[in-house]
């Protein structure tokens, strides 16, 4: 039996809060929450009927049944202890709850004597299973795990692995293997064991999976302190398919982007607009996010499904928390004295001092720390309609994309990156490993981009050709006819991918494109141009989850639920040769790689992409590295356009708006950004002396410094395989254009906080 206790999304606010199940409302001090979940014991099985006709043994039985119940464990030990011997038809059954008594009782040897003398004398007992399960749990608890035997059912083989996962994985891991590998295994044991290998992580803390999957016109990144050590930059042009991190910074002058996170969500930046990344990052598999809005216009469609997982948006007056298993869909606007929260989905949100029948979809509310507050007197409904609709169709494309994808791969949950491969390949079955994906087209080691097959949907080629065609127009250093090689197809694309149908692999350490700046054959710089090699639509999901295997001599990628925070591909070495393999589906932590005896891919200076596919020869012995070879421990962040320092305006609710009238224009509070401590700052007045003085200091709330760059900072995460790639517009070189919280073009600068949390959980 499970019940449902929460309190659902609400507004940080004083009042207490009150429990509405599957409801949303404010919490004291705490943000938005939302619905969450409690679990009691199941009950036991059915007490039988009462009678006069009823039996010695099935009175007994009864009344042990409901001393579990009432949580009496020494009365149901004794009771059961006294049924169990008297022969009738429910004497397995008394044993099994004896057993279970004894080990609520801490009394686990006597549980585990208990279920061996069940197995004994009633070994066709159904009893004998949940006897078993009890078995795993004690031993689970004490520290040594059972094994999965030959002789136990599907359910306590799966019972066992998950116990053996939580406390030795190694040993856990080549079980799985063990039964993934054994054509013998059923069905349903093979597929839960997959499931278990997909869904496992360990308790390490990574960079989260988040990205830039949509960018047009004028969108601004800062990278933190590692990019400008590297790029000399401290501001350059967003592009798609980049890599976010903690301490990372977006602004935006005439532009818009969609941000998607390791779960699938997605947040909507406006015009002029800045958001600030202050942790991402993923434990246990469990992702937390927490940005600021420091001004302007986001539409949140954040749908969590892994356990654990937290979401918080920070804003000048609010903050705003979602918790596992909430939904929020909402437009925010953040001003510097309140925010404004219009809901864009039928979900409950309470808001203090209005009932549930007063918030109606697509109504704009204000308050400030919680408190409701008049709208700005020129308010105008539709003045987000623009706005409003581009991010419906944007959430409509992907919902359908999805859909289809999964559906198509057999997936029950989204990944990252899902949406952009409509399209571009076909699913097929690859027993044992499940579902496999191939791309119908890829650019070959002749520059063109040649179809997988016959049958491929309509442009996918063209979605392809342009992709590459856009990575290479960004190139400062080498034309798009030096990418066109002898120009023997007209839809030639960079000859660079030296690499034939075989041995195409996309999710190369991000190093090797960077490695060799200097190709050493022609002495022409190269380093551009392995960009040319990324950057395609689907390289972020098949890089970032699932597996790879041989099929009809080539790669192809093996649908799958398990992230990779770090690239899918492991290190060996042979000889002096050092090379990495595509990791497999069935590859464990500390054993062979399953795909070293097929094409590797080699270190090689001497090639043009400074690695070359190969085959190691098998009679040399083989070591399996920890650690990628020394030279590419470290990640190097792709080059990205340089731009000028964004200046943008916050604003107050009430304050009139640049563009209403010329008076306004210099209204507004500037903010400028301080590249010593990677914060955005705002001029205001102290009193020093007995005189008021004007002063900078980073952009705060009633919590402090919204800016606090916590965890992983910097950039650096090799697992992110896809910077540098555009499949958007890239921005302009405007200056990022003042009003950061105009009412125009869809963007508004406001600042409010909320948050959605459930009321039975905490952050770990």
């Amino acid at each position: 039996m499970r019940c449902k206790i929460a309190c659902g999304v609400v507004l940080l606010g004083t009042s207490p809060c009150v429990v509405l199940p599957g409801s949303a409302q404010f919490v004291p001090a705490e943000g938005f929450t939302g619905e969450g979940t409690g679990r009691i014991a199941s009950a036991p099985d059915p007490v039988p009927a009462s009678g006069g006709a009823q039996s010695e043994s099935a009175q007994l039985y009864a009344n042990g049944i409901r001393a579990i119940r009432e949580g009496c464990w020494h009365d149901a030990e004794e009771i059961f202890a006294k049924a169990a011997t008297t022969k009738g038809d429910h004497a397995d059954g008394a044993l099994y709850w004896k057993a279970y008594a004894e080990n609520k009782l801490g009394q686990t040897q006597s549980a585990l004597d208990t279920c061996y003398v069940l197995d004994h004398n009633f070994p066709a007992s159904s009893w004998v299973h949940e006897c078993g399960a009890l078995e795993i749990e004690i031993h689970a608890r004490s520290g040594k795990p059972t094994e999965p035997k030959a002789t136990d059912d599907d359910d306590l083989k799966l019972l066992a692995l998950n116990s053996l996962m939580a406390t030795d994985e190694p040993r856990a891991l080549g079980q799985i293997q063990e039964i993934l590998s054994n054509s013998d295994a059923s069905d349903k044991l093979r597929k839960e064991a997959q499931f278990i290998l997909g869904n496992h992580y360990s308790n390490t803390t990574y960079p989260q999976i988040a990205r830039i999957s949509f960018a047009e016109g004028d969108v601004r990144v800062s990278r933190g302190k590692k990019a400008e050590e590297e790029t000399g930059a401290v501001w350059e042009k967003a592009v798609a398919d980049l890599p976010l991190e903690t301490g990372f910074s977006l602004a935006t002058g005439e532009g818009r982007a969609e941000i998607e996170f390791e779960d699938a969500s997605t947040l909507y930046l406006g015009e002029n607009s800045i958001l600030v990344f202050n942790n991402l990052h993923t434990t246990s598999g469990a992702p937390f996010t927490e940005a600021a809005l420091l001004t302007g216009t986001v539409t949140l469609h954040v749908h969590p499904y892994i356990h654990n997982e937290i979401f918080i948006l920070k804003t000048p007056t609010d903050t705003l928390v979602s918790h596992y298993p909430e939904k929020f869909y909402a437009r925010i606007s953040s001003y510097l004295d309140g925010i404004a929260i219009t809901p864009e989905s039928s979900g409950v949100i309470h808001l203090p001092g209005l009932t549930q029948e007063q918030i109606a979809r697509g109504q704009t509310l204000y308050y400030h720390d919680s408190k409701h507050i008049a709208p700005p007197a020129d308010s105008n409904p539709q003045e987000f309609a623009e706005w409003d609709k581009w991010v419906a169709d944007r959430i409509a494309q992907r919902a359908a994309a999805n859909a289809k994808m999964m559906e198509a791969s057999g997936l029950t949950e989204p990944i990252p990156g899902l949406a952009e491969m409509n399209g571009l390949g076909h699913f097929f079955d690859c027993a044992p490993y499940g579902t496999c994906w191939e791309p119908d087209h890829f650019p070959t080691a002749s520059g063109e981009v040649e179809p997988r097959s016959a049958a491929v949907p309509e442009g996918s080629e063209a979605i392809v050709r342009n992709q590459l065609s856009a990575n290479a127009a960004m190139d400062d250093t080498v034309s798009v006819a030096q990418l066109k090689g002898d120009g023997k197809s007209a839809g030639a694309v960079s000859p660079l991918p030296q690499r034939t149908l075989v041995e195409f692999f996309p999710c190369l350490p991000p190093e090797l494109r960077f490695q060799f700046a200097i190709d050493p054959l022609t002495t022409n710089s190269i380093q551009n141009l392995l960009r040319g090699t990324y950057g395609l639509p689907y390289t972020w999901a098949v890089c970032h989850s699932g597996g790879w295997t041989r099929h009809r001599n080539h790669y192809v990628w093996v649908v799958g639920h398990r992230r990779h925070h770090q690239l899918p591909v492991r290190w060996v070495k042979s000889g002096r040769t050092v090379a990495f393999v595509p990791l497999h589906p069935f590859d464990v932590k500390g054993r062979p790689a399953v795909n070293r005896n097929e094409v590797v891919f080699a270190v090689n200076a001497k090639s043009r992409l400074g690695f070359e596919p190969i085959q190691l020869d098998p009679s040399k012995p083989l070591t399996l590295l920890d650690q990628p070879p020394r030279e590419f421990r470290h990640a190097v962040l792709p080059p990205l356009a340089r731009a000028e320092e964004p200046r943008l305006m916050a604003h107050k609710v009430a304050e009139p708006v640049a563009g209403k009238s010329v008076e306004a224009k210099a209204a507004g509070t500037p903010l400028s950004f301080d590249h010593k401590t990677q914060s955005f700052v705002a001029p205001h007045q102290e009193m020093r002396g007995g005189h008021s003085v004007t002063v900078v200091a980073p952009v705060t709330n009633h919590g402090g410094n919204l800016q606090s760059h916590t965890g992983f900072s910097g950039g650096g995460n090799t697992a992110h395989s896809g910077g540098g790639s555009s499949s958007g517009s890239h921005g302009g070189s405007s200056s990022g254009g003042g009003g950061g919280g105009s009412h125009s073009g869809g963007s508004t600068s406001s600042s409010s906080s909320t948050s959605s949390s459930s009321a039975a959980s905490s952050h770990k």
